[in-house]
């Protein structure tokens, strides 16, 4: 009984609720470059899954453990014609609806739960954009809408409030702009948990993008993505470690495709991770729809 309570709190919160609060690889290539000028649709789906919780050492840990989660995720984009400091001035919203089915046999868990993330705000971005270069500077914050039970070992919401920097750029070494090099970067400050006295540590997330447009309406290139834990965790009902930070980075190909008939962008990615530590390690899919409304 008391392995089962220790393997549930663990993973509960150092594992699985530790992670970083923004859905990692979500842009893939060009993920530094914003729209112009106009609004905009967009909705990811993302599946996840992993077989492997791996220990602060990067080891896999012996508990029967297995999870996947299907994440439908709406994004309302707005771009202004206005522009400060030479940069069209936009904001967003996105809705994530989740799904996460969770197993761990060494502990007798099998909980499944469908229910809305938590929604994030992003009322300010800049994104510049030049005729070999774009780049894109923004403020998010993290609301904790989505259902969150302390005593749970799945969690939908994260159960507390995050501040998200970012900043990306996008480069075009030819003229034509036939291939393209990207790298988008976020910083993520936690805050205090509502229902817990633990506040986790900060975390960077990098995103990066090689692609090449093989046809006006075709590219194709390669994607990753890295995560580190970069802060302590706090707080007194954080009785783990609290100097072992995560860390997970993933890998894989994308191809964006130009629909005519539909006057819209469909990016399909997939990428497998390695090298997690304190978090899980499996394969994430990508098919992300982008419309100009």
């Amino acid at each position: 009984m008391l392995k089962k309570l220790f393997i549930i709190f663990i993973l509960s919160f150092a594992g699985l609720a530790h992670a970083q609060d923004y859905s990692l690889g979500s842009e893939g290539i060009k993920a530094g470059t914003a729209p112009g000028p106009g609004f905009y649709y967009l909705m990811y789906n993302n599946y996840y899954t992993s077989d492997k919780s791996m220990d602060k050492n990067g080891n896999e840990q012996d508990i029967d453990f297995e999870i996947s989660t299907f994440a439908n995720v709406h994004r309302f984009v707005y771009v202004t014609e206005k522009k400060i400091l030479g940069a069209y001035y936009g904001m967003n919203i996105i809705i994530p609806l989740v799904y996460a089915d969770l197993s761990i046999g060494a502990a007798g868990v099998d909980e499944d739960d469908t229910d809305l993330g938590d929604i994030i705000v992003e009322p300010m971005f800049l994104s510049w954009r030049e005729e070999r270069f774009e780049a894109v500077l923004g403020t998010a914050l993290f609301l904790p809408t989505g259902s969150y039970d302390k005593s749970s070992p799945l969690n939908i919401g994260k159960d507390h409030y995050t501040f998200m920097l970012t900043l990306g750029a996008t480069y075009y070494p030819d003229p034509e702009r036939e291939w393209s090099l990207s790298v988008l970067s976020r910083y993520e400050k936690h805050f205090e948990n509502n229902d817990t006295d633990v506040t986790y540590g900060d975390d960077l997330n990098i995103e990066w993008g090689i692609a090449k447009a093989v046809t006006p309406k075709i590219e194709i290139g390669l994607a990753g993505y890295a995560h580190w834990q970069i802060t302590d965790d706090k707080g007194n009902d954080a009785s783990w470690d609290k100097s072992v930070h995560d860390r997970i980075f993933g890998i894989g190909p994308e191809v964006d495709i130009f629909s005519e008939a539909l006057g819209a962008i469909f990016k399909c990615k997939l990428y497998r991770e390695f090298e997690a530590q304190d978090t899980t390690e499996g394969t994430s899919a990508w098919l992300t729809l982008v419309k100009p409304l």
